[in-house]
Parts: structure tokens; sequence; C-alpha cells
């Protein structure tokens, strides 16, 4: 019982060891994401992809090992910082370690506390997911006008036309399902075309964009890490970009003048808002700021896809074993382990020169050791001495930087 208890305990702090890796990784990657953004201005849809990369790596507890990926980086610095004497833990390679009974209940305590409150998050983004279906299930059909109208839009977009109904006339319009769409909009809309075509373009965007997918992976890195403020920080930023790029293509595609538009929004904002919604009220001023200042470009481009594959790839990567990064070993092959090799292996010394070099003592090693289960008629001392040699790093299967073959004390990166 005691040693199932250790265990369990080791389990779960192997794991939340694994979370505070997570979110130690992705602050990281969240301070590089808010200098690109600032310092390089990017567009809205830019900064929503560069956001969405920094939640999704939130929401990775594992990811494949990459060379020259932040992860790796960071676990290279981790092992060589400090005089080389640390070891990076990785999520891949964390074990469950066996602690002491009365540490493994208090590691088993804080993961059954975290595992009540991530669930709790979760209940509740589903049952709110649910409650809007119904809502969205039991709201009246669109007129046949304004379903012709989003018929003419999506085909413009090149998207597949998601149902339109209207909703609670206290509610914002917005978007529910993540495979088959339905805009909701609230009557008042249905008034004025001009507004409506802008409303339906905003959500139309959000569908081609398929933020509701984007937005099941909030929530799960919300609950994940919700001890972690920062991804709160970085969910509210994803919000801000997605919103203003669909802000951005909405007033590309239209026809409603920048004004006009940033008035839909306030309006708007005084609605309940949906999920995702036209206007949320948080950070309102700075949509409508983006609005009405410098016109923002809507999309990527091909150079843009490019560079956000990469830094995809970059950022989501894991890191590698801790072995990896501290695999430079010191070698020891001495003149008085030279001499020793000699005089009891003469044959050794291939070129005759009379100093065995670490190639030649390379060479002897592996021919020992290959010859090693037919030694078993040594002497007790022989043996231990054939196997203190044996086990000898001599550099032999590592990048020396050079000739160095004469006997000394060097170390190599395998």
């Amino acid at each position: 019982m005691t040693a199932a208890i250790a265990l369990a305990g080791g389990a779960a702090k192997a794991w939340l060891v694994t979370l505070a890796m997570i979110a130690a990784q992705g602050t990281v990657l969240a301070l590089l994401a808010l200098a690109l953004a600032r310092l390089g201005r990017l567009r809205p849809s830019w900064q929503a992809a560069l956001w969405l990369v920094v939640i999704v790596k939130f929401a990775l507890p594992w990811s494949p090992a990459l060379p020259w990926s932040f992860a790796d980086l960071i676990a290279a610095l981790t092992a060589h910082g400090g005089g080389g004497g640390s070891v990076a833990v990785t999520a891949a390679n964390a074990p469950a370690a066996i602690v002491h009974v009365g540490a493994a209940l208090a590691w088993l305590a804080l993961a059954v506390a975290w595992l009540a409150i991530a669930s709790t998050i979760i209940a509740r983004a589903v049952l709110a997911y649910r409650r809007a279906a119904r809502a969205a299930g039991a709201a009246t059909p669109a007129p046949a006008a304004a379903r012709t109208l989003l018929d003419d839009l999506a085909a413009r977009a090149g998207v597949r036309a998601p149902a339109l109904a209207v909703g609670d006339a206290a509610t914002g319009p917005h978007v529910v399902g993540l495979w088959r769409a339905t805009i909701i909009v609230p009557a008042a809309l249905l008034d004025s075309p001009a507004l409506l075509r802008a409303a339906l373009l905003h959500e139309l965007a959000h569908v081609r964009r398929r933020d509701g997918l984007a937005r099941v992976v909030q929530v799960w890195a919300s609950a994940l890490l919700f001890f972690w403020p920062v991804v709160r920080v970085v969910a509210r930023k994803l919000d801000l970009a997605r919103e203003s790029a669909c802000d951005a293509w909405a007033l590309d595609a239209g026809e409603l003048g920048r004004p006009a538009y940033a008035r839909l929004l306030v309006a708007m904002a005084e609605l309940r808002a949906g999920a995702p919604a036209l206007a949320a009220p948080h950070a309102l001023d700075a949509r409508i700021a983006a609005v009405l200042g410098p016109i923002a470009r809507p999309g990527l481009g091909r150079v843009h896809r490019v560079a956000l594959a990469l830094w995809g790839v970059l950022a989501l990567g894991g890191a590698r074993a801790a072995s990896a990064h501290t695999d430079r070993v010191a070698c020891h092959y001495t003149p008085e382990l030279a001499q020793a090799l000699l005089a009891s292996h003469p044959e050794a010394d291939l070129d005759g020169d009379g100093v065995l070099s670490r190639d030649e003592a390379c060479e002897l090693q592996a021919e020992l050791r290959r010859q090693q289960p037919n030694s078993s008629h040594l002497d007790p001392a022989d043996e231990a001495e054939l196997a203190t040699f044996l086990a000898e790093p001599l550099c032999c299967n590592s990048d020396r930087s050079g000739a160095n073959s004469a006997p000394e004390t060097a170390s190599c990166r395998k």
C-alpha cells in the first residue's frame, strides 16, 4: 500500500512538474510574441495567428521533440547553465519518481485539486456551449431576404453558407457550432440592410477562420493552466486580435464606411455578447481605434504563411531528451594509461612508433570488448583491470576537432 501511494505520488509530481514546464515555456514564447507584435506592427490577422500558436503551446502537455525549437533551446540552456551540472527535464522523458509517503500524499492532494478545478472549468464551458446551441436551435429562422444576402456573401467569401436565425433581441450577433455553424443576429439588424451586411460579414469571417475550434483550444489551455495568469493575458490578446482581424475582413469585403462600422460596434456592445460575438464589450476602445485608424490589410500573404508555419514549428516543437544537451563528456587517456596498455598489449601499436595513440587505444578497446565474453579465464585482478579499461571514456566516437591522437585528457561532444 505504501509503495502504491509512493508511486502514485511520483506520477502526480511528474504531471505537475510537466504543467509547470509548459507554463514556463509558454511564458517565454508569449514574451517573444509580444515583442514581435509590438516591434513589427503586425496586421490583425498576423497577430491573431501569432497568439493562437502561443495558446496552442499552453494547451499541449507533450509535443514531438525538435532540434532548434524554443523548448529545445530552453532545455539546452538549462542543461549547460550553471556549469553544466544540471539536467533539463522534458515532458517526454520525465519519469514518475518514487517519493516518500508524506510527500506523495501532498503531491496527490495537489493533483486532485488541480483535476477538480480544471474539470469544473471544462464542464462550465461545455454547459455554456450547450445552452447556446439549444438557444440557436430554438431561434426563429431568418427571413428569406436575409438568407439570400448571407448566401451571396458566403459564395463571394468561398465558404459554405451557415444557417441563419434571429435570436434574442438582447443578444448580439454571434456564431454557434463547430462543424455546422449557425449565425444568430438580433431582430433590430433586419431593419438596416447595411448594418446587417456588415454584421454577417464579420460573423462569416469567424466561420471561414474556424475560430470556434480555436476557442476550444483556448478553453482547454485555460483549464490546463488555470493557475497561470499569463494564459489569461494571452487569451485576451488572442480575442482582441481575432475580432480585429474579422473587423478588417468585414470592412474590406463590405460597403459600410469605417465610422458607420464603428457605430455598429458600439451598438452591438450594448447587447449581451455571444461567443464569439461581433462586439464583445472588452477592449472595445482598442477595436474602434483600429477601425478608425490606418487601414489594415486582411488575410495573410504567401510570405506571411511561410513565416507563420516556421513560427509554429519552432514554437510548438518539444525539447529533446536531457542527454541530447549533456553529451559533452570528459575523456581520460593519459600517458600512464598509454604505457600500461603498450606493456600489456604491444600488438596494439599498429604503426610501431613505440607510443600507443588514442586511436590505437580505441581499436584495442573495441577488440577487447568483442573478446570480453571469452575472458572468464583471467585472474580476478586482471579481469577487474580489464573491466576498468573497457569502461574508460576515450572519445572514440566523437568529434575531437583535429588529429588529437596523442595521450591527453580532453573532452568531446558525441
